[in-house]
Parts: C-alpha cells; sequence; structure tokens
C-alpha cells in the first residue's frame, strides 16, 4: 500500500510539451495521472492506447478533431473514454482545469474507472494497479488521512476507510 501526497508529485510535461502532468502510477504500457489544462492545446498522440479522462477541478472543456463528435467534459467526476490515437484540440471553458488520466496500451491492458460515494466494493477482479484518489471527504488508513486530491496505492494488504461524504475516483488497470 502506497500513500501518495499530491503536494509531493513531480511535475512534468505531456509527450507532445503542450501541457504539464503529475504521474500517479506507472507501468509498462499503462499510466494513472492528473493533467494541468492550463490553455488550449492538442492532446498527445497515444496510438494504441484507450484513455478516460475525469474532470476534477475547472469549468470543463472540449476535445474535438478529425474523426468523431467533439467530446464535451464539463461535470467532475464524470470518466469519458476515448481512442487515444484520436489527434484532439483541447479547448478549455474559460479558465485552466485539473483532471485525472488513465491510459492502457490495449493489446496488453485494460482499465476502469469508476466514482465511488462512501464505502468502497472489492473488484471483481484482481487488478495489476489499483489506486483510489480523493475528489471530496477524506480517506483513512489506520493513522493516516488523506484529503482532496491525494491518492493510495492498494495491494490488497489493508482497506482504507472513507468518509460518509467521500467521493473517490478508483482507478484501476488489469491484464487483457
Amino acid at each position: 500500500m502506497s500513500l501518495i501526497r499530491h503536494a509531493g508529485l513531480v511535475l512534468s510535461p505531456w509527450r507532445n510539451g503542450a501541457g504539464r502532468k503529475a504521474d500517479i502510477a506507472v507501468g509498462p504500457g499503462w499510466l494513472i495521472g492528473f493533467a494541468f489544462l492550463d490553455a488550449d492545446a492538442p492532446f498527445s498522440d497515444y496510438s494504441g492506447h484507450d484513455r478516460t479522462i475525469t474532470l476534477v477541478d475547472g469549468p470543463g472543456f472540449t476535445l474535438a478533431g478529425p474523426g468523431r463528435e467533439p467530446l464535451v467534459v464539463n461535470e467532475p467526476a464524470a470518466p469519458a473514454a476515448f481512442d487515444g490515437a484520436w489527434l484532439a484540440d483541447c479547448t478549455i471553458h474559460g479558465a485552466p482545469c485539473m483532471v485525472l488520466n488513465a491510459m492502457t496500451e490495449r493489446t496488453r491492458w485494460r482499465h476502469q474507472v469508476e466514482i465511488l460515494r462512501g464505502a468502497i466494493p472489492p473488484l471483481p477482479e484482481p487488478a495489476i494497479a489499483e489506486v483510489l484518489v480523493v475528489l471530496a471527504g477524506d480517506l483513512r488508513l489506520g493513522t493516516e488521512t488523506l484529503r482532496r486530491r491525494d491518492a493510495i496505492r492498494l495491494d490488497g494488504s489493508a482497506t482504507p476507510q472513507a468518509s460518509a461524504e467521500a467521493v473517490l475516483c478508483r482507478l484501476s488497470v488489469f491484464r487483457v
């Protein structure tokens, strides 16, 4: 079990250099992390990957590009999935946003992103990575308390306790 404090995350540039990110958990062919949409910018090409993006803070954004209808994301804690090969341009809705990203190389991995309120049900199958990110309320593990934007990588050894008002994003990676 690993506690991951938001304040301790290291910022790095996106693959295309057009924005900033902070990785929470990374493996060969998969990634879970925050991204900061500070201004309008093209999204990085992740051909061969499936992506899910979840608004954490800000008024929202629109992804638009060839091959599909624009994807409008303006509701916090509502995961939105899309193909990583989609050459989308991101237009923010008037102010910067923070999002959670899950990306998996589809020939090796698949991911699941779900919003939990209060209780933390077990996963129906074993995951190679399971991360809980606090969106609201708090999460306790022994004497540790995780607050908004903090995360925990679960390994099955203990179950954290969520406050009644907790809103969590669970990001899980599974073998194909």
